[in-house]
């Protein structure tokens, strides 16, 4: 609207320009008495008079969009009126409006370069979602311009996360990234709060160490697998070698076992035998061939019969 009522106004004055040099043609044609046709003065002043009225209605009315808000200024200076989302009325010549965007805003930076405590560098994926607070939007205008972005918000991002990531260590620097992010988050907020801004909030996204760091963490777990993995062998050797010495043991304590019990078999057997069960146990062993033995003994020989001892075939009937 503003673009049309500009070239409303470009077309009115030309238009009252046109009548007023049309005035002075026809003054001079009637002095000089030159022959040719008047110009239409009126015409030109009038049209030129209803264009200019026309751009001037138009200008007075500023549409302000959702989302937005309206700082009036008066003859170029801001003035602390603000306009909500909407059609308004505002005066002709005398005042304008900057439209100001108050939604969430946000600034990436790809591949942002800090560092840790030890100066290892980091590489990240940073972003910022800011606003502008609507009521704040004539100071900002005031003291920072439109240009507001580039001339406060994005340096300070630019700062300060790198001055956080110095506090922590490499070796776990990774691991707080959370840490990180809210300590960025308030001490921005303590920078651009107080200026009309709201900070939403700083994400950190791909936080890693440098192509060289990567690789020597790289190696280094390499060797530490590998020197667990050799600890593991070590350890199952000496588990096995635990289970041979059992396993011996416990064959050397069968065999204790076995001669314990050999040894009470024969004590009990010793206990229990006598003269007269081995003699029978001798007689036991001989052949059938044989019918007399002598038996050694403590009095002197025995002579033993054993024919006698042999049950005699039965008597055959007689004829």
């Amino acid at each position: 609207m503003d673009l049309f009522a500009g070239l409303l106004f470009l077309i009115g004055i030309g238009l009252v320009f046109l009548a007023i040099a049309s005035v002075v043609v026809n003054r001079g044609r009637q002095n000089t008495r030159t022959p040719g046709p008047a110009l239409p003065t009126a015409l030109f002043g009038v049209v030129g008079v209803l264009v200019l009225a026309l751009g001037a209605g138009l200008s007075a009315f500023v549409q302000i969009p959702a989302g937005f808000v309206g700082v009036v200024r008066q003859f170029g200076a801001v003035t602390n009126t603000t306009l909500a989302p909407g059609l308004h009325f505002v005066t002709p010549i005398i005042n304008t409006v900057d439209v100001v965007d108050t939604r969430v805003r946000s600034i990436e930076i790809p591949d942002y370069q800090a560092a840790s405590q030890e100066q290892q560098d980091l590489f990240l994926d940073i972003t910022l979602n800011y606003a502008v607070r609507p009521e704040d939007a004539p100071r900002i205008v005031q003291e920072l311009g439109l240009g507001f972005e580039d001339t406060i918000v994005r340096p300070r991002f630019l700062d300060i996360p790198k001055s956080v990531t110095d506090d922590f260590p490499t070796a776990v620097v990774l691991n707080s990234r959370d840490e990180i992010r809210q300590r960025a988050t308030d001490l921005l907020r303590v920078e651009l709060e107080p200026r009309g801004f709201i900070i939403v909030g700083i994400n950190i996204q791909n936080f890693s160490y440098s192509p060289a760091y990567n690789q020597a963490i790289e190696d280094k777990q390499v060797a530490q697998q590998q020197v667990e993995t050799e600890r593991q062998k070590l350890a199952q050797q000496k588990i096995i070698a635990e289970q041979r010495v059992a396993a011996a043991k416990g064959e050397a304590d069968a065999q204790i076992e076995r001669a314990r019990g050999e040894s009470e078999a024969n004590r009990l057997v010793a206990a229990s035998l006598t003269d007269a069960i081995l003699q029978n146990r001798y007689i036991e062993k001989l052949s059938d061939q044989i019918q007399v033995m002598l038996i050694p003994s403590d009095g002197g020989g025995l002579i033993f019969d054993l024919g006698n001892l042999t049950p005699s075939p039965p008597a055959s009937p007689a004829p």
